[in-house]
Formats: C-alpha cells, sequence, structure tokens
C-alpha cells in the first residue's frame, strides 16, 4: 500500500504543480518547478518498479495499466511543459492588460482628431448625427 499511494501522491503533487508552470513568467522558477516534478516522477517510477518486484505483482494488469498511464501522463506532461516554456499566455495576458490601454487611447486620440477634421469642412446636406429638424 506504501509503494501505491506513494506513487499516486507523487502523480499527484506533478499534476498540481504543472498550473503554476502555465502561469510563471520567470524561466528560472519554471526550472525550479521543473525539477520539484522531476523529482516526482523518479518517485513515481520507482514505486511504480517496486510493486513489480511484488511476489505476484510483477505481471498483474491492473500494474500493467497503471505504468502505461503514467507514461502517457509523462508524455503529456511534457508536451505541456513545452508549450508553457513559449508563454504565449503569460504574453497576452501582458499585451490585454498593460499595452491594450496604451493602443486605446492612442486610436480615441486619433479618432479625436479625424472627427475634428472632419467637423471643420462641413458637407452640404450633411448632418453629422444631428437631426436636420429637431422635434
Amino acid at each position: 500500500m506504501v509503494l501505491a499511494f506513494g506513487a499516486q501522491i507523487s502523480a499527484l503533487r506533478i499534476q498540481t504543480l504543472l498550473p503554476p508552470h502555465i502561469a510563471e513568467e520567470s524561466d528560472s522558477k519554471m526550472d525550479e518547478l521543473e525539477a520539484l516534478m522531476t523529482t516526482e516522477d523518479a518517485r513515481v517510477r520507482s514505486d511504480l518498479e517496486g510493486l513489480a518486484t511484488l511476489p505476484g505483482l510483477g505481471k498483474d494488469p491492473d500494474l500493467v495499466i497503471a505504468k502505461t498511464r503514467y507514461a502517457q501522463f509523462s508524455n503529456i506532461r511534457t508536451q505541456i511543459l513545452g508549450l508553457s516554456r513559449e508563454n504565449t499566455n503569460v504574453r497576452s495576458l501582458s499585451i490585454s492588460l498593460n499595452q491594450k490601454r496604451k493602443v486605446m487611447q492612442f486610436c480615441q486620440a486619433a479618432l479625436g482628431t479625424l472627427r475634428e477634421a472632419v467637423l471643420a469642412e462641413p458637407i452640404v446636406g450633411t448632418t453629422y448625427g444631428n437631426p436636420v429638424r429637431p422635434r
């Protein structure tokens, strides 16, 4: 039971380290999180191998499935870490929160200047949104 629960706990720890890795923008902090994941990964693999050495469990179908599923999880984790390293979500959030305001102010100023230019040269018969005969 100790080996089985140890493998499960370490796998769950890896799973809980993925979201902070995805949200992290610092490479050094990502390295730290990956080091923790590597340590937990070694524990999972060690515990699964320890279970395989127990009499009667070496060829147990449930253990074979557990090893296969963990290998799949490890492959997915590798893909997630690769995408996380690209940091596109952190960059897009930064753009949305920081640069959006600056660009919006620039656009509003340009539109205001354009409006003033249009209003400065009126065209006969054009009301520019003002009713011709107000009620």
